[in-house]
């Protein structure tokens, strides 16, 4: 399951960057993520490793995940590290006439008979991408 959504953030790159790289701000953007924690020293950048408990399917599933790269003003990359379902990811920015324009990409890559239902859990999880990113518009936009 590959999942590419963009959003225009009528904010600057560096303040939209700064929010989604404090990874304590997850659980108030992606309405499915209850916690997200740094468990690394230091800044965010590769290597830096944490987890995530987020809501699947009404199930808490933790997740831990690294990011694998973190080019400031462009982007950052994670990947799973101990997940039911490994996954990778990631967020691009750019600079775009009044905002930032924010694209994740997000993939999935289940075994098993998950993996059979991927078309089917394409279906369920592209909108609430969707709806995370928007808010995530919202959201920012709307601070003073």
């Amino acid at each position: 399951m590959a999942i590419e959504h963009s959003v225009v953030i009528k904010r600057p790159l560096a303040e939209v960057e700064a929010y989604m790289t404090d990874i304590s701000n997850d659980s108030e953007w992606q309405e499915d993520v209850r916690e997200s924690v740094i468990t690394t020293e230091g800044p965010l950048g590769k290597g830096t490793a944490g987890y995530e408990i987020r809501n699947v399917m009404e199930l808490a599933m933790r997740t831990e995940w690294t990011v694998t790269g973190y080019h400031p003003g462009t982007s950052y990359s994670f990947a799973s590290k101990k997940s039911p379902a490994p996954y990778e990811g990631t967020v691009l920015f750019s600079i775009e006439p009044g905002g930032t324009r924010v694209t994740y990409r997000f993939s999935l890559k289940p075994g098993g008979l998950p993996g059979v239902l991927d078309p089917l859990m394409s279906l369920a999880f592209t909108p609430r991408f969707r709806q995370n990113l928007e808010y995530l518009k919202t959201l920012l936009e709307s601070r003073p």
